[in-house]
């Protein structure tokens, strides 16, 4: 996977590639993935990245607590798959940021362009043990 570090960069994200810890040890939080299979296309992951880099700025000032670990889309392999991966404090957070985003003009509008990109949707949400640098 390649990480969409333009997209990320153009709304002041640094993405997992930074360096230093992913998370705060002292409140590990709740990692969610969520995963975009999109159409077949060499335009598919390019559009996506357009439509979701014009969103993701209200997205972000809707729930200033959420924080955008990274963006990533596939390169090789099953192909035109994007992973977003989200931090939250715990699951109540992660709820409430779904709800504040959904308020975001500008993040449903590009949600709603994404939505006729994308083939299937999946989240899965992952909390770190001890030992993990995503702590």
């Amino acid at each position: 996977y390649v990480e969409a570090k333009a997209t990320l960069e153009a709304c002041g994200l640094e993405g997992a590639s930074s360096p230093g810890p992913l998370g705060d040890p002292e409140s590990p939080g709740v990692y969610e993935f969520r995963r975009y299979q999109l159409r077949l296309g060499y335009d598919a992951v390019p559009l996506f990245l357009e439509h979701y880099g014009k969103g993701l700025p209200s997205k972000l000032e809707a729930d200033p607590q959420a924080k955008l670990v990274t963006l990533l889309y596939s390169d090789i392999g099953a192909l035109n798959e994007v992973y977003e991966v989200w931090r939250h404090d715990d699951v109540s957070a992660m709820t409430r940021s779904r709800v504040e985003a959904r308020k975001a003009t500008e993040w449903r509008a590009s949600i709603a362009q994404i939505a006729g990109l994308a083939q299937t949707f999946t989240t899965t949400i992952m909390k770190p043990v001890k030992p993990s640098v995503w702590n």
